[in-house]
């Protein structure tokens, strides 16, 4: 739009100059030509030339008008540019926050999940421990748990069951974040450095395999818990 206002200005401009050029030319040309050079002729070209300037003014004022037309026209674009990159910034930023609150109202949810999960999981581990509870005070419950050898004391078992409570509590606080992965590596060692507590992990090796036989963060725990095993040998807590 610019350019073609600008080509119409120079194409007008170019059109005035060469009128001038042409007028001043013919002026010229009557002026050398004997004919013309009479006295009427004279008074002919002086009564025509009140009517001549007037309408040169006509057109200079008509050509001014132009230019102060293109150049409001060109103001008026030029607002209207300005306007429009105005409003496409703020539709950019309204956007860009529209975008931003969406990613928060994302991050608020997967909170809520993530907590809404670790009270879930954690309520499952209280009934876990209540129904270890129940099977310590009862020797009639302590039968119904499976992966304890049949020829040990009822003593034995209700440490072993005590050992459960034991790994299920360090599994939890590992499997909510509470610890990271070194802390909860210096705790098995520490746990597994018992005598008891090597002989119940040793007794339930195979059922624990069937619960998490793939990966996962509970997988990733009874693997820690082996190298834990693994590091006290002799099961005296002496470490190699």
């Amino acid at each position: 739009m610019a350019s073609r206002r600008m080509q119409e200005a120079y194409a007008l401009g170019v059109i005035t100059l060469v009128s001038c050029i042409g007028s001043v030319g013919l002026t010229l040309a009557l002026t050398s030509i004997p004919a013309v050079q009479s006295t009427a002729m004279g008074n002919a070209g002086q009564a025509y030339g009140a009517p001549a300037a007037a309408t040169s003014i006509v057109v200079l004022i008509y050509i001014a008008r132009t230019f102060r037309l293109q150049s409001e026209e060109s103001r008026l674009q030029r607002e209207i540019l300005v306007s429009q990159t105005q409003e496409s910034r703020l539709q950019r930023e309204t956007l860009e926050a529209q975008t931003t609150e969406l990613a928060l109202q994302r991050e608020s949810s997967l909170d809520q999940h993530k907590t809404a999960r670790r009270s879930a999981e954690a309520a499952v581990r209280a009934r876990h421990i209540k129904l270890l509870e129940m099977a310590i005070n009862d020797p009639l419950l302590m039968e119904c748990w499976a992966g304890y050898s049949s020829n040990i004391s009822n003593d034995r078992k209700k440490q072993y069951l005590y050992c459960n409570l034991i790994i299920s509590h360090c599994c939890m606080c590992y499997e909510l974040g509470y610890v990271n992965d070194d802390e909860v590596q210096a705790s098995l060692r520490h746990i597994l450095s018992n005598e008891v507590v090597r002989e119940f992990w040793e007794s339930t090796r195979a059922p624990r395999n069937i619960v998490a036989p793939h990966g996962g963060k509970l997988r990733k725990f009874y693997d820690f818990a082996e190298l834990a095993y693994l590091y006290h040998p002799s099961g005296d807590g002496v470490t190699q």
